[in-house]
């Protein structure tokens, strides 16, 4: 497509139907993620006794489908077998990527993006041992174009600690990812409670990737602003979806991804951001490499832009910090774009980002993901860019967040 090579810093897979069985304790076996089908022939995820339609997760594949499709598959009409192949299989993964032009890709969950919400913390900490170990051997029969982002039980921070250090051993995993939401009694990011998992993260040397998810069950934009009840803790941990109206609010109703999409994803991150630079995370350890993800990124100049302001007026309020929050920032954080934002120039030009701080996904194959395209999106939205600015924004940045070698 062009001299460039483009590495994709937050595609996704959908967990695979069966494959995970194979890396299960022989205990957990049933309890693991797995699909089944019933004598009527509806297809059910299963994880830890709890069901849930299969066909929900069609809709997470959809990339490359016509709005027909699409359609079609948000309404729960196209079976989880039948499902684009990209989506869980590695080699039609690579498939899709040549489609795209894409050179690599780091796969984040789907389902297990909701990992956080399982309320059986032993049970948490098995399922994600068993996703990564698996994802591994995903990765390996990628030809070395897929890299795995692991899953950690963040519900348990010590936990969460022994399996960033664990998974850091397995090949091809080069990232572990967070949800941008904090403890369950709301304790931030910069609180000494979660030092354990800086320091697990800097002694490994593995990146940390903050990926959203919606949820109204966990603190955070959508609990906080009363504008989400998705329920993720009684689809998980009750074995049933829970279809009750919003909570008392703003009361949008469930599943009103206008509201909750547009809202949740920057607002948790701006939250995050303002405590791991302005709480003094990255002060404290320098070596941490974070990227923040799938929540746009042309907020973001101006967002450091007001943290360093008030960092300057406010500077008693944080004696701590020994520099404005974008040098923490520029010295150690990426974050990502979609491949279309109109702001991608500008931020690359801005000296609080620059392009070297700059990622971009695909976040194929959900929903988002412009298939086939992104990297063409991606191409024209930095055409004025010189030709170093636009190599770093569409792959040797995130070969250097991750720890690639191109």
């Amino acid at each position: 497509m062009s001299e460039l090579r483009f590495v994709d810093a937050d595609g996704h897979i959908v967990e695979h139907p069966s494959a995970m069985l194979d890396f299960a304790p022989h205990a957990y076996r049933e309890r693991v993620w797995h699909a089944e089908t019933d004598a009527n022939g509806d297809e059910w995820i299963v994880m830890n006794g709890a069901r849930e339609p299969a066909n929900v997760y069609v809709a997470s594949a959809v990339a490359g489908f016509s709005e027909q499709d699409k359609a079609r598959a948000f309404a729960g009409e196209i079976k989880f077998s039948d499902m684009p192949r990209g989506a869980y299989d590695p080699r039609a993964r690579l498939e899709a990527l040549d489609a795209d032009g894409i050179d690599l890709t780091v796969l984040y969950p789907t389902g297990l993006l909701a990992i956080y919400n399982v309320e059986d913390l032993d049970f948490a900490k098995v399922m994600c041992r068993v996703y990564n170990d698996w994802l591994s051997d995903h990765c390996a029969q990628g030809d070395g174009r897929l890299y795995g982002a692991a899953v950690i039980p963040q519900q348990d921070i010590e936990a969460a600690a022994a399996e960033v250090r664990r998974v850091a051993k397995l090949p091809h995993i080069v990232a572990a990812f967070l949800r941008p939401n904090p403890t369950a009694d709301w304790k931030p990011f910069s609180d000494p409670v979660y030092d354990p998992l800086w320091e697990a993260f800097t002694e490994t040397g593995l990146a940390l990737g903050f990926h959203p998810l919606l949820s109204g069950d966990i603190p955070g934009a959508a609990t906080g602003l009363r504008i989400k009840q998705l329920d993720f803790d009684t689809a998980l941990n009750r074995g049933e979806l829970d279809l009750r109206p919003a909570l008392p609010g703003l009361n949008f109703g469930h599943n009103n991804h206008f509201f909750v999409q547009a809202l949740s994803n920057p607002i948790d991150m701006m939250n995050t951001i303002a405590f791991v630079l302005g709480g003094g995370v990255c002060q404290r350890f320098p070596e941490l490499r974070m990227v923040f993800l799938e929540a746009n990124g042309g907020w973001i100049v101006p967002w450091l832009e007001r943290l360093d302001h008030h960092w300057a007026e406010f500077r008693f309020d944080v004696p701590w910090l020994e520099h404005p929050p974008s040098h923490y920032f520029r010295r150690q954080c990426w974050i990502s774009f979609d491949p279309d934002e109109s702001t991608l120039a500008f931020t690359a030009e801005s000296p609080l980002v620059g392009a070297d701080r700059m990622v971009w996904a695909s976040d194929y194959p959900h929903p988002d993901a412009k298939f086939p395209g992104t990297t063409r999106e991606l191409a024209e939205a930095t055409a004025s860019l010189t030709a170093e600015q636009r190599n770093r924004i569409a792959g040797a940045n995130t070969s250097a967040l991750y720890g690639i070698d191109v």
